[in-house]
């Protein structure tokens, strides 16, 4: 049988920009599962709690003029981050 190692991993960006940050490795598959969920949980969380100073511009999502310069950055921080996932890497 051989080991594995999973990576904990989350990305960012779209396309051009698309990024895959690799947060820690471990070996134990149920400790890199419980930190996706609550990765995923927390990410969850601020998205819906910065979707309040978001507003409908031609189409699609963007913050309000009024919260722009208190909220644009980490607004836009979390709208790029991607769910977070686990690698399956197996050792030789």
């Amino acid at each position: 049988m051989k080991d594995k190692i999973y990576l904990c991993c989350y990305s960012t960006g779209a396309y051009d920009d698309y990024r895959v940050i690799t947060v820690f490795a471990t070996t134990n598959k149920s400790n890199a599962k419980r930190w996706v969920s609550k990765f995923n949980k927390i990410l969850k969380k601020w998205s819906c709690y910065y979707s309040q100073f978001e507003g409908d511009l031609g189409g699609f999502k963007w913050i309000k003029d009024e919260y722009v310069e208190k909220y644009f950055d980490r607004w836009n921080r979390i709208r790029k981050i991607n769910n977070a996932f686990v690698e399956e890497v197996e050792l030789r």
